[in-house]
């Protein structure tokens, strides 16, 4: 019986959309780009396309996908779980409990059950920084484990494996590091999709915690593991796993995962504690500070240091957010003296108050510089001076990846600012506010010529993908969302604190 070419042709072009359209399989989807070019979920988010939601247990990972199944993770009382999820009808198909274990010490504002699983094939890999690595088929059946030590970390872990080849790759950076030891903790390790087994191992002797996912870059000299860890943003080849280039610059803190195109890779971390520009506007800050001022004579004196008084880093918090300051010791009399050694600080003249003028004259702009930066391939050892296209110190988002769509990086940060910057140049097409303050933790995604961005609050900002600011939608879900949201041919999945939302374009 003789095919007709035409219709081949057809089915080929469906499969291949299907593929494209469904392969949110890692955290933020394709290579971590946080794109879907191919996919229609709606732009319009409201109750009319909600088509389900589920309760599920806690936790900060985000969802990915199989054609059929959505994947989480979570803790059920003192258990790390995986839990799968029927696309169609949100009912939860499978839960699986990982060994129990003590669990790791995490941030206040974190979570044990904070990094995003991986699909793969017909499997789904999952990894808790308290336990290790554990891969299930799609069905549930546990295929293998493998046990991790812990690494020490300073917030606790939120890398995310994602998939080259037939290996499963991992970057465990470790504030075990010790400085002049011959032993490197931190270390990217290669593990076989299908028995667990070590394939390779790079150790990092120079790198302490970080809380970055490692990316592929294609260009057009090679392939190359791309993983931004503390201080540096390094490039190692992927045949002999050895390190190609570094470039130096970021912070002690890095988060963001990278992204490419146009033959070019685009990194970007804040400064440490979050700060967005190279010289920040100092008056948030005195205005988070004189809430304190309980005598309303606009200065502050060291016995209005009190309850939740710390020195503010993130002044977009709430007073009392484990992110709003500078954490300081549990311990009464430690707490006093730090908090003495604070006020001294910015207490110059020693007069026994904060001015405003005072607390803005001595305010530090800490380790690093807000980066956005773009890398061009082919380099070797330190690449600053030779292969640096452009670098960008404004608008510099601390937890939220970038978005490269067209030739337009999308940056959106605390406080509900959008940037928007031409890839091509670094120049700064727009800085604007989207009416949705607060914390971001949550890195924007595109599909159907738009952004999706989310606040902890729990407001989704749909703006147009183009030069012109344009907000084409808002709702609010009035529940925090802390995950990355998923996207496939014509859904878009939303974890909130307790919850999981599918919204379908109905069109």
């Amino acid at each position: 019986m003789k095919r007709n070419p035409l219709i081949i042709l057809i089915l080929f072009a469906v499969t291949l959309y299907q593929l494209q359209a469904t392969d949110w399989n890692q955290y933020r989807g394709p290579n971590g780009s946080g794109l879907a070019e191919d996919c229609q979920p709606p732009v319009k988010i409201s109750e009319k396309n909600l088509i389900w939601k589920t309760l599920i247990n806690p936790g900060f990972s985000s969802p990915t996908l199989s054609e059929e199944h959505i994947f989480l993770t979570g803790l059920s009382q003192d258990r790390l779980v995986t839990i799968a999820i029927s696309k169609a009808n949100g009912k939860i198909v499978w839960i699986n409990r990982a060994p129990k274990v003590e669990l790791e010490k995490v941030h206040k504002a974190g979570h044990p059950a904070c990094s995003t699983p991986l699909v793969a094939d017909d499997s789904v890999f999952t990894y808790f920084g308290s336990y290790g690595l554990i891969c299930y088929k799609l069905n549930g059946t546990e295929l293998w484990k493998k046990p991790i030590p812990t690494p020490k970390s300073l917030y606790g872990m939120s890398t995310s494996p994602i998939l080259h080849g037939d290996n499963i790759i991992m970057v465990l950076d470790n504030d075990a590091n010790l400085p002049g030891s011959s032993l490197s903790q931190s270390k990217i390790i290669a593990f076989n999709k299908h028995n667990g087994k070590t394939v390779w191992e790079i150790p990092r002797p120079l790198h302490r915690s970080g809380w970055s996912t490692p990316m592929i870059w294609q260009h057009n000299q090679g392939t190359e593991l791309i993983v931004l860890g503390n201080g540096r943003v390094s490039g190692y080849d992927m045949e002999s796993g050895s390190r190609k280039w570094y470039m130096p610059g970021f912070s002690r803190e890095t988060i963001s995962i990278p992204v490419a195109g146009n033959n070019t890779l685009y990194v970007s971390s804040s400064r440490l504690g979050g700060g967005a520009d190279i010289q920040p506007d100092p008056l948030p800050f005195w205005e988070a500070v004189i809430q304190f001022d309980k005598n309303a004579d606009g200065k502050i004196e060291r016995k209005e240091m009190t309850n939740n008084f710390t020195f503010p880093i993130r002044p977009e918090l709430p007073i009392g957010h484990p992110g709003f300051g500078i954490p300081l010791p549990k311990d009464k009399t430690r707490r006093e003296s730090r908090l003495d050694s604070i006020f001294k600080g910015v207490d110059r003249n020693r007069d026994n108050v904060w001015t405003k003028e005072e607390f803005i004259g001595n305010m530090r702009s800490g380790r690093g510089k807000p980066l956005l930066i773009a890398i061009k391939p082919g380099g070797q050892g330190d690449v600053s001076k030779t292969h640096l296209k452009w670098e960008l110190n404004r608008s510099i988002p601390e937890i939220p990846s970038p978005l490269l769509f067209e030739d337009l990086i999308y940056m959106v940060r605390n406080g509900g600012l959008l940037a928007t910057v031409e890839a091509s140049s670094g120049k700064l097409i727009y800085r604007e506010r989207i009416n949705a303050p607060g914390h971001y933790s949550a890195s924007p995604i595109g599909a159907n010529d738009h952004i999706y961005l989310s606040s902890n609050r729990g407001l989704i900002t749909v703006v147009k993908a183009n030069r012109k600011f344009t907000i084409a939608h808002q709702h609010d879900l009035q529940s925090p969302i802390h995950a990355t949201p998923a996207i496939d041919k014509d859904s878009l999945y939303v974890r909130t604190e307790n919850s999981l939302w599918a919204f379908r374009n109905q069109n």
